[in-house]
């Protein structure tokens, strides 16, 4: 039996090939779950529905999905109970970056990157949690898991609302994860290091156009070496961890935050 069979599932963020969502997807199909994979951009659309049609077109859907928007969540959750009956996972997995530290980043930014980084986890907690509640009736416990980073933990002087936001998901993912134990909820987090991506390369990109590294391959030299195993890490190592926390296999595992980061985070 595949390790997710019989579940049904949320993805967010996953509206772009090559980047986690997509992944985990992937990986959640291959195991047996029904997906409904959404993102704000839906240009890939067709791309994505193309890679994952072998799977079968009844156990895949793709969503355009504003994660800011408590009316959105809620059409979302209920394309999820109307369609396949029922939620299992969510897995809250949309983030966004921006330059900037105390001194520069704007106000105005700083909300921005906490409504999307922070703001949507709660919401979708909140709209998807009576729903998630009812998954111990098929399973052991429903799941959520909430894709922070390894900023979570590292403070920097370039990214500050970034670091901000994904250090608050931690204590929100640890929040939850104490109110929703009684409801046989489990949430957990995952924090994702250095892990080749589109995204990571964009990202690498602007921190060579503000003159902090001299390309792009010198920066994932130079933070890839912070680690123990000086390794980057690829979408698809990182769906197995959240295979592994979205099955049966981690029912007793919630609260828990899983450093996927080669071991940079060692001495948190």
């Amino acid at each position: 039996m595949a390790r997710l069979d019989g579940k049904v599932a949320i993805v967010t963020g996953a509206g772009r090939p090559g980047n986690i969502g997509v992944a985990i997807c992937e990986a959640f199909l291959q195991e047996g779950a029904i997906v409904l994979a959404t993102d704000l951009r839906d240009e890939f659309r067709s791309a994505i529905e193309e890679a994952l049609a072998h799977h079968g077109q009844d156990r895949f859907r793709f969503e355009r999905h504003d994660v800011t928007s408590e009316t959105d969540w809620e059409r979302i959750a209920e394309i999820a109970a109307s369609a396949f009956g029922q939620l299992d996972v969510l897995v809250n997995n949309v983030g966004i970056g921006a330059n900037g530290n105390v001194r520069s980043t704007s106000l105005a930014e700083f909300r921005h990157q906490m409504a999307v980084n922070l703001e949507s986890i709660l919401i979708g907690m909140q709209v998807c949690a009576p729903l998630l509640a009812r998954a111990s009736e098929r399973f052991r416990s429903g799941s959520i898991i909430n894709t922070l980073s390894m900023a979570s933990y590292l403070p920097s002087g370039v990214n500050m609302a970034y670091q901000v936001s994904k250090a608050a998901g931690r204590m929100l993912t640890l929040c939850a994860a104490d109110e929703f134990g009684a409801d046989l909820i489990r949430v957990n987090s995952v924090h994702p290091g250095v892990t080749d991506t589109p995204l990571l390369r964009e990202g690498f990109e602007s921190y060579v156009q503000r003159g902090v590294y001299q390309s792009t391959d010198e920066a994932m030299q130079i933070i890839v070496g912070r680690s123990l195993l000086k390794q980057a890490g690829t979408p698809e190592d990182l769906a197995h961890a959240y295979v592994y926390l979205a099955s049966d296999e981690s029912a007793l595992v919630t609260g828990a935050a899983l450093y996927h980061d080669g071991g940079i985070g060692r001495q948190f």
